[in-house]
């Protein structure tokens, strides 16, 4: 499976306290631009945190709604401005703490429509393309915006996710639904043992989908993310 980074959504409504300890553990911080969650302040204050920890930097932009999960999507041209929006302001601050930006994953609803409308996810590549060589991509795994990145000659880490359930084609299980969150650390814990063995990620039927990836998420805000991160750091050292 090569070395795998573990990743975390950062910078959003968490306390700071909480912030540091999620970032310890971390080799990659997706932090947000301020607008779904956050705040200006909170971007500039988790990207300094991060410069501190020497943690990969992403920024995670998302829909300007509470939460930015909702089922109105954006029009491309709507994507098209959000994104030179949200990636100015955050490239702006992260130049004046002097933290370089890796990559770009998007957040929430965005995250799953740009796997299912085409015109969404040629805006997001074009945009990261636009922006420098030198920043990539996080990105379902096995999806349609990481091959579309791949082709477009952009620096792609396929994502997989230790506290969400997945189905048998490999989507993510919807949030709201049974089944969609993994709120049990041991069980999450033994799905990674599995996967690892065996490449498989375990479905919601009971059965497993193959799920190739080199980064894994922890939410901020799932329940007791940071137990969890502790003990996959654990794991991962093991192993």
């Amino acid at each position: 499976m090569g070395e795998l980074i573990l990743n975390c959504d950062l910078g959003e409504d968490e306390c700071a306290a909480q912030t540091e300890q999620l970032m310890a553990l971390v080799g990659a911080a997706n932090i947000c631009c301020g607008v779904h969650a956050g705040s200006a302040a909170k971007t500039r204050a988790t990207l300094e945190l991060a410069k501190r920890y020497g943690v990969m930097v992403g920024a995670h932009p998302g829909l300007a709604i509470a939460g930015g999960r909702g089922s109105e999507l954006p029009s491309a041209v709507e994507l098209d401005a959000l994104l030179q929006e949200q990636l100015g302001c955050f490239l702006r601050i992260a130049g004046e703490v002097d933290v370089p930006v890796r990559y770009v994953k998007l957040h929430g609803t965005l995250y799953h429509a740009v796997e299912q409308d085409d015109a969404l996810a040629d805006v997001t590549v074009g945009m990261i393309k636009a922006l420098d060589n030198s920043v990539g991509i996080f990105s379902l795994a096995g999806g349609r915006l990481a091959q579309l990145a791949r082709r477009k000659g952009v620096s792609v880490w396929e994502e997989a996710f230790a506290d969400r359930g997945y189905t048998p084609d490999g989507q993510l299980v919807p949030r709201g639904r049974p089944g969609a969150l993994i709120e049990d650390v041991a069980i999450a814990v033994a799905r990674l043992q599995q996967w690892q063995l065996s490449g498989k990620m375990p479905t919601i039927d009971g059965g497993s989908v193959a799920v190739r990836a080199q980064t894994l998420c922890v939410h901020a805000d799932s329940p007791d993310a940071l137990q969890l991160l502790v003990a996959l750091n654990e794991l991962l050292e093991a192993g």
